[in-house]
This record gives C-alpha cells, sequence and structure tokens, in this order.
C-alpha cells in the first residue's frame, strides 16, 4: 500500500521527467515561428523581371523579322507593369541616367528591316544617358571584309519630355562622331560620352558627317515602359506614333 507521502514523491517523478519534453516542444515551436518570419516574401515582380531578361538573353545577337521574338515578350510586360506601375518619365529621369548595356534589341540601324547588321559590335551596345537632356549611343563598328579597321560610333541625340504621352522622350540627333581605335584599357566604351563632353576626349573621326546627321537622321521617340535601379525596358521608334516600335531590353552598366 503506497503512503501519501510514496504518492507525492511519484508524482513529483512524473512531473520532472516531463519538463524537458514539453520545454523542448516549445522551444523548436518558436524556433519554428522565427524561421518562418525570417524568411522573404517571395517577390512576384522580381521573377517576371528574370523571365524577361533571360528571354532576351537566349535572343541575344539575333534579329527579328518576323517580330515573333518582340511579341513573346509582351504578357510578361504586361504582368511586370501590373505589379509595378511606372511614373511619367520626367520623374523617373535621374534613375534613368546612367549607362545601360542592350541585352537584345534591334541590330540593325540603318533600315527597318530587323537583321543583324554585320558590321555592328552586337555584344557591346551601349546607351548612355545624362539627365540634362542628351544621350550617346556607343557601340563598335567592324569591317567583316577585312578592309578597314574597327571604329567606335557615339552618336549624340538630345531628348525632351512629351507633352501628351508621359513615358515619351521625344529624341532628335545632333552629331555622329567616332574614335578611329578602340581607346586604352581601362577605359571601357561606355565611359566614352563623359569624356567627351567634358572635353577629355576629343573624337578624331565623324562616322556621318554633322550637317548629313542634322538634315536627313531626324529623329524619333523613345517609350520608356519600364525603369528600375537594375532594368530598363523601352520601345524605340522613328515617330511618336509607335506603329512599328523596336522594343530594347537593356541593364545597367
Amino acid at each position: 500500500m503506497q503512503t501519501p507521502s510514496t504518492r507525492r514523491t511519484i508524482l513529483s517523478a512524473l512531473l520532472a521527467s516531463n519538463v524537458l519534453p514539453i520545454a523542448t516542444m516549445g522551444s523548436a515551436f518558436a524556433q519554428n515561428s522565427q524561421r518562418m518570419q525570417d524568411k522573404p516574401t517571395p517577390d512576384p515582380a522580381a521573377s517576371v523581371k528574370q523571365k524577361i531578361l533571360d528571354l532576351a538573353q537566349s535572343y541575344s545577337g539575333q534579329g527579328d523579322p518576323d517580330l515573333s521574338k518582340q511579341n513573346s515578350f509582351n504578357p510578361l510586360i504586361a504582368e511586370l507593369l501590373r505589379l509595378q506601375p511606372q511614373q511619367p518619365v520626367s520623374k523617373r529621369i535621374d534613375l534613368l541616367a546612367g549607362a545601360w548595356k542592350q541585352v537584345w534589341g534591334p541590330y540593325n540601324y540603318r533600315g527597318s528591316e530587323r537583321i543583324v547588321d554585320p558590321e555592328l559590335g552586337v555584344n557591346e551596345i551601349y546607351q548612355v544617358v545624362f539627365a540634362g537632356g542628351y544621350y550617346y549611343n556607343v557601340t563598335p563598328l567592324t569591317d567583316q571584309r577585312g578592309t578597314s579597321p574597327e571604329r567606335i560610333a557615339l552618336l549624340r541625340g538630345e531628348y525632351r519630355f512629351d507633352a501628351e504621352q508621359s513615358d515619351v522622350l521625344q529624341v532628335r540627333f545632333t552629331k555622329y562622331p567616332g574614335l578611329s581605335k578602340r581607346p586604352s584599357a581601362p577605359t571601357q566604351l561606355f565611359e566614352l560620352p563623359e569624356l567627351v563632353e567634358t572635353g577629355k576626349l576629343m573624337p578624331d573621326i565623324n562616322i556621318v558627317p554633322t550637317f548629313i546627321v542634322k538634315v536627313f537622321f531626324g529623329g524619333g521617340a523613345l517609350k520608356e515602359i519600364y525603369t528600375d535601379a537594375n532594368l530598363r525596358i523601352l520601345y524605340g521608334s522613328n515617330n511618336d506614333s509607335f506603329k512599328n516600335p523596336a522594343l530594347y531590353v537593356m541593364t545597367r552598366v
């Protein structure tokens, strides 16, 4: 027969044996809760942007005569703009300023055909935007026949905000100088516009004479549909109606 004292001893032992499992369960629950709180929430926009970049990289250096490549971006761009609506380009201009590299876009600037110009250095196409109202297109030009050396083209344009379309920059080209050879290291191609504008570097050739640029090149329009710190998506057109626009996907240098 168990005495009251014996029963109390047994009860104490049972309680003591459960303290550790209960405490361990409570600690594990708290750790799991903390891990759930620390786990980052998936960003749908980041996923869409990565899909756009992956698609652009898969098309890099390729023409698009039937527009099938460009059209394949449409649903992704629509989803990105739904997730991250954009302010007017006038409010994004400081974000837009800087050097951008083309991941995919037009590779022929001498006609409306969506083919690849064999003289264009497709892996080094840059656009450098300045908040002061001008920008440069920078790219190496090669002679596939081997009869002339590589040249570096520096097409300069000026832009203004469109009064009716909040995401559009109206553009006119002003000059098209260049360099007869690639700059020596460590100078990068996308650094050349700043050097030219500040007078630290003087172009030594004209890709196209300035008077021809002003008379015959005219201008066009850029529809800046998406800009963030690292990704830029826009359409370029030789008119502001954008009847046959060309898509550019660019990343910050």
